[in-house]
């Protein structure tokens, strides 16, 4: 029996998460915003190598000004409006679970549209919206 694999030390992770995307991006990105961007997906693919991760986020992301995204923003936002929270307050990680599922859920319908050469639909809304 294989053992289960052990999520890597957060810190570690997030630190070679943002090394490697400022590698690839020729240092042309937010530190800061980077930092965020690997906090929230640690949580979610924190098992899986942050190098591959990072890879994966930035090829997701084909203009420069698109390449970072704060998923986590967006959906604060938008809880604000409905008053769901206080602007600038942020959601709580039962709510990001929650905004996260609801990104998965509407992903699996755009799995099934789009092509090998330019993706699908489901992989773009994950990559503006959800983990990679």
């Amino acid at each position: 029996m294989t053992e289960p694999s052990l999520k890597p030390d957060y810190h570690t992770w997030v630190g070679a998460f943002v090394s490697e995307w400022l590698r690839l991006a020729e240092g042309q990105a937010d530190p800061e915003e980077l930092h965020e961007q690997a906090m929230t997906l640690f949580r979610v693919v924190g098992d899986q190598p942050a190098e591959e991760i990072a890879l994966k986020h930035f090829n997701s992301y084909p203009d420069p000004e698109d390449r970072v995204r704060d998923p986590e923003g967006a959906f604060a936002e938008l809880a604000a409006e409905l008053g769901i929270i206080k602007r600038g307050d942020r959601l709580d990680d039962m709510q990001m679970d929650f905004a996260f599922g609801v990104v998965d859920l509407c992903a699996a319908i755009g799995d099934r549209y789009g092509d090998k050469a330019y993706g699908n639909a489901g992989d773009h809304i994950r990559s503006v919206y959800g983990p990679v």
